[in-house]
């Protein structure tokens, strides 16, 4: 079903370009650091369930994407979110002709909705203002074209006026089935949040803090071993010792951090 085989995360990223401005375009990678520096990445290199910083021209551009490539298809279940009815009612067209191909598609609305709609419109809304913890904004296509976005507002991350967002993509058909299940669960009020996005969000903050203090650590050993080669007479037994009982506390303080993690992803199931 893909125009390119082997490779569906480059199509969407293509499509994602598409719907993007002119010019060289690249995201920030969340919770990650190089010498207390953000890291960023040109978009055609982006990961697929690696979480990303994204402002709003992204999210709208990773939404009609993903919205172009399932109506192309003409196959899969489609569920979009927004933020209001009226962000809605602006790309109402966009997604009639999109329930034209599939069938029909289901959208998710934060805030109220009219009662009443067109008919034929084929477009099935729900409100999720009172059901959720956090403000997520999700589109996914289930089925033989498996694709997804999905992010949640940031506060942290909020620069002057402008919001920001902290998400992941994927066309993992196994993963998406899982946010499919959540959200139906959000739908009859039975969860308040997306337990397998703040699950994948804790296991991807947890590996890049040890490849940080991997990272600090393995520049602080090259730095000694470059002073001993210099003064060899320096490292005595004891230093020597020091820096072995150093390495051992270093260890076992990463070993303690994924156990951290896991008991925080068993408080959230």
């Amino acid at each position: 079903m893909y125009s390119n085989h082997n490779n569906p995360t480059r199509e969407l990223l293509g499509e994602v370009q598409r719907h993007l401005p002119a010019g060289p375009r690249f995201a920030q990678e969340a919770f990650t650091s190089e010498r207390r520096r953000p890291v960023f990445i040109k978009l055609s290199e982006l990961a697929p369930e690696s979480f990303y910083v994204v402002d709003e021209v992204a999210v709208h551009a990773f939404r009609n994407a993903v919205v172009e490539l399932a109506a192309r298809s003409g196959t899969g279940r489609l569920t979009i979110s927004y933020p209001s009815y009226g962000e809605f009612q602006a790309q109402r067209q966009r997604l009639q002709d999109a329930a034209s191909k599939l069938g029909h598609i289901r959208v998710l609305v934060t805030g109220p909705v009219p009662s009443v709609f067109p008919p034929g419109v084929g477009i099935d809304f729900y409100s999720i203002t009172a059901g959720l913890r956090a403000r997520y904004s999700l589109v996914m296509n289930q089925g033989v074209r498996p694709l997804l976005f999905i992010c949640r507002e940031s506060r942290l991350l909020q620069v002057a006026d402008h919001q920001r967002n902290v998400g992941f993509f994927s066309v993992d058909g196994g993963l998406i089935e899982c946010i499919a299940e959540e959200v139906e669960w959000l739908l009859r009020g039975m969860v308040t949040t997306l337990g397998t996005f703040e699950r994948l969000e804790t296991l991807h903050q947890t590996t890049q803090r040890i490849s940080r203090e991997l990272e600090s650590y393995s520049r602080r050993m090259e730095l000694a071993v470059r002073r001993a080669h210099r003064r060899p007479d320096l490292l005595t037994p004891a230093r020597f010792n020091r820096i072995v009982g150093q390495a051992v506390a270093k260890m076992e303080q990463l070993q303690e951090i994924p156990r951290r993690a896991l008991r925080t992803i068993e408080k959230t199931r």
